[in-house]
């Protein structure tokens, strides 16, 4: 928890649940300390608008979806940069079980990501975002299913608390609760949102009107509004900036075109509180709801001559009248009176000219470490305005020593500088997402050790944020900023990270997972490599040991030197498989520290994408040894082309499996027949543009004799027609969601399922998430199918393995998913993939 400045002085909790929906509006930002890496600026005249916009009256959305985009990003923009409501988005997970178009996270990981996509969207919109502690476990296809991953009461918890915290007078549906949602965890966002609804709309503050999204139903819409209606800041329709929001999803490939021209949103009002009235919908998507800020027609009217008198060229015009409209709101400290304060102070602000930064001397620390910090507060206006107190807001146990006296006066066009120091606590935690911090609980993240203010948000605040309070025109503003690391780039400009913990030493273990034959050329020894950074400022040595499995021969200590910050090194150890190893799962494990201080395991791997903010997310320093029995054919070489989220080819070069990785130009003029195999990647066609314009080549060389084997692919695939006998995919696509969905052999007699390994039941046991997906639906008769699954209660599927005879080669197609069950170590996946290597006539 963090501390609240007491004393006479400003509350900081109080300024956090005031800015933590204030800021979204003004900053462009979506949770705290978002979208203020960033040089200082007041924010201009879009902030002022924005502001504007939502001041003067009470009005409250929140849209309830199951996954990142599913949200209607074109009704958030305009009922927040159009209609200026408070708007927010509740989605019940963080997409991790999606596949991943830009990198190779999946899993939690690609969750983090797409909570920054998420947050990225909800800049351009204006709207905010909650989550539940809801997993993605993957597809499902009834409301049952997902409600057994997802207990319905823990959820529903979840939802309420969301609703209570936001206080929402309409609540908008992406999903009906039905089958006609198709995925099952949709049917569980719809099925939430009207019991929630049920459950809170008779309270004295709870949601008047329940609308569901109309995206597709003509004729159950009761509403309707304009999103090719101009938004005069950005000169773009609320559609366009839709489009850009959608196009945030880049992990996903939801990239839009934004369209100029009409769009039109459609809603179906579900439920109202006093539905014996009968509906008002046709007056608008708040008639109905009482939108009046009670006791304050000063105030009010004040704004209203702020908005008529708004100047572009002239913003310093508003300042009297915006400091006169603060005055009139007074000091109520309920939410909606706290909102409104912190919207108008922050316009205030932007109008006078005056903008805050904070910036430390590092933003990787540790503990024991001292970290300088400079707040500064710069007034761009003519007028002159006066600091009043600037603090800087730790987690608890942190140490600040103040350098400054914290007021004084501003002149008009000055700059006021005051300079902190901070000790890191030695023992403090490592940056971590607070809903990584523990091992989850089946599909819900256990949130029993964070705060009840930071469950549901994004991510948990930063650790070190300015609060300052000013006086403006008589008026007293109080707003926020987070600090942050800057640097200069040679090609970039100014570049800011945000601030982190870390170990004094970072340890990283490769690789992270090992299939090991037990038997066998690939049983030999094996390498594995441990770096080691130095994170403390300046020289230091660690002492690094490494851990071997129980019953393993023992390895040697080794100590490192280094000679300055951010230093790595790197050892290299050997280890044999011991004569009596049974097949199981062993850990080898590694970590560092000092002769007489803190040991240290793990390892932060920032995740870092250029439209996303930086996120560290840790590591174990360990590898995960599974020691199974699997034969492998005899190979020479395989070439592979990688997909989207692809670790396939490690995962094999890893057991022995000779890959060399097939870049454009091999593609192109290399010489395929050296390989005795390609496989392409899942979605490689998607990701990989040499591949498309040389899929000839690779045809050609099956035809010679070569095999190719093509792991599951989407859409383009079909309409390119890069396979070389026709194939179709349904829409939506054929795929089986149970893990453990029963496998028959259609030819049990074909060689893939006996050479160089006997498949049999035990195989199919320990896969994670799914079998397969992407289907072939219908097929040429020269593809023979070998499988046949299919998921309770649906007709059987036999389109997950397609081999075909192309000249004097072979084409395979498989929809198995190897992309997720070779990276998590499935045995049967590994052996049966070696049984396909094994296919070439």
């Amino acid at each position: 928890m963090r501390p609240a400045i007491r004393g006479g002085r400003l509350s900081f909790a109080l300024v956090r649940r005031a800015l933590g929906v204030g800021l979204v509006l003004l900053n462009g930002a979506a949770g705290i300390g978002v979208g203020q890496l960033a040089p200082p600026g007041t924010g201009g005249v879009a902030v002022l608008v924005n502001s504007l916009t939502a001041v003067g009256a009470e009005k409250r959305v929140l849209m309830i979806g199951a996954h990142p985009d599913d949200e209607d990003t074109e009704l958030l923009a305009i009922l927040s940069r159009g209609l200026g409501a408070q708007t927010a988005y509740l989605s019940l997970s963080r997409g991790e079980g999606g596949q991943n178009l830009i990198g190779p996270e999946l899993g939690p990981e690609l969750g983090v990501i797409r909570t920054e996509e998420l947050l990225a969207a909800r800049r351009l919109d204006g709207a905010r975002q909650y989550f539940t502690r809801a997993y993605d476990f993957g597809f499902s296809k009834t409301a049952e299913e997902s409600f057994r991953f997802w207990p319905r009461d823990s959820l529903l918890k979840d939802v309420l608390d969301v609703i209570r915290r936001f206080r929402p007078q309409v609540v908008v549906s992406i999903f009906s609760g039905t089958p006609r949602d198709g995925h099952g965890q949709h049917q569980v966002a719809g099925a939430l949102a009207r019991q929630a609804f049920e459950i809170l709309k008779d309270s004295s503050w709870g949601p008047v009107k329940l609308y569901r999204s109309a995206r597709f139903d003509s004729a159950g819409t009761t509403l309707t509004l304009q999103g090719g209606r101009l938004e005069p800041v950005t000169g773009q329709s609320f559609h366009q900036l839709a489009m850009a929001g959608r196009s945030r999803h880049r992990s996903q490939d939801m990239g839009q075109l934004q369209q100029p021209g009409p769009s039109v949103i459609r809603l179906a009002l579900w439920e109202e509180r006093d539905s014996g009235r009968g509906t008002r919908d046709g007056n608008g998507l708040f008639a109905g709801v009482d939108t009046v800020l009670r006791g304050q027609a000063r105030y009010v009217a004040l704004v209203d001559s702020a908005r008529a008198a708004l100047n572009p060229l002239h913003p310093e015009a508003l300042v009297p009248l915006l400091a006169r409209a603060l005055d009139a709101l007074g000091n109520g400290t309920n939410a909606v009176d706290t909102e409104q304060r912190a919207l108008l102070s922050h316009a205030l602000a932007a109008a006078a000219g005056v903008e805050i930064d904070g910036v430390a001397d590092d933003w990787i620390v540790v503990g024991g470490q001292r970290v300088q910090v400079e707040a500064t507060v710069w007034n761009a206006g003519a007028s002159g305005a006066r600091l009043d107190d600037v603090q800087l807001v730790a987690p608890a146990g942190w140490a600040i020593e103040r350098l400054d006296q914290p007021s004084g006066p501003i002149a008009g066009g000055g700059v006021a500088t005051r300079r902190f120091v901070v000790t890191v606590p030695a023992d403090a935690e490592r940056s971590q997402p607070y809903f990584l911090r523990r091992p989850p609980l089946g599909a819900l993240y256990d949130w029993s050790a964070v705060p009840p203010d930071v469950r549901g948000l994004p991510f948990e605040p930063p650790l070190l944020e300015l609060a300052v309070r000013a006086t403006i025109a008589g008026a007293s503003v109080t707003f926020t900023r987070e600090v942050s690391y800057r640097y200069r780039d040679e090609a970039d400009g100014e570049v800011r990270r945000p601030l982190a913990v870390d170990c004094a030493f970072d340890v990283a273990l490769t690789p992270g997972l090992v299939v090991w034959p037990s038997a066998g050329p690939a049983s030999g020894p094996r390498r594995f490599t441990v770096t080691v950074t130095n994170r403390t400022r300046g020289a230091a040595v660690a002492e690094l040991t490494l851990t071997p499995p129980r019953g393993w021969a023992a390895l040697p200590r080794d100590t490192l030197v280094f000679a300055h910050e951010d230093e790595s090194k790197s050892a290299t150890v050997t280890l044999a498989l011991p004569a009596s190893v049974q097949p199981g799962v062993v850990l080898l494990r590694a970590g560092a520290g000092r002769a007489s201080g803190r040991r240290c395991q793990d390892a932060s791997r920032v995740i870092d994408y250029p439209h996303i903010r930086p996120r560290p997310v840790v590591h174990p320093s360990a590898v995960e040894i599974h020691v199974v029995q699997i034969a492998l054919p005899a190979l020479a070489r395989v070439g592979y082309v990688r997909g989207a989220a692809d670790r396939v080819p490690e995962a094999l070069a890893a057991v022995g499996v000779p890959v060399e990785l097939l870049d454009a130009d091999s593609l192109a003029r290399g010489s395929l027949a050296r390989y005795d195999a390609i496989v392409i990647g899942s979605r490689a066609y998607e990701t990989d543009p040499a591949l498309v314009a040389n899929n000839g080549r690779i045809l050609e060389y099956a035809r010679g004799g070569g095999l190719v084997i093509v792991q599951y692919q989407q859409y383009p695939f079909i309409q390119g027609g890069f396979a070389p006998y026709p194939l179709t995919l349904a829409r939506p696509h054929d795929r089986v969601t149970d893990e453990a969905a029963p496998v028959t052999l259609l030819d049990p007699g074909a060689p893939v399922f006996h050479v160089p390994n006997e498949i049999g039941p035990a195989d199919w046991q320990g896969w994670v998430q799914e079998r397969g997906l992407y289907f072939a639906h219908d097929w040429d008769p020269a593809y023979a199918p070998l499988l046949e699954m299919h998921d309770p209660g649906d007709p059987p599927l036999q389109g997950g393995l397609l081999v075909s005879h192309v000249g004097r080669g072979t084409y395979v197609y498989t929809a198995l998913a190897f992309f997720r069950e070779i990276p998590a170590g499935v045995t049967g996946a590994y052996r049966l993939f070696a049984n396909l290597l094994a296919l070439r006539k």
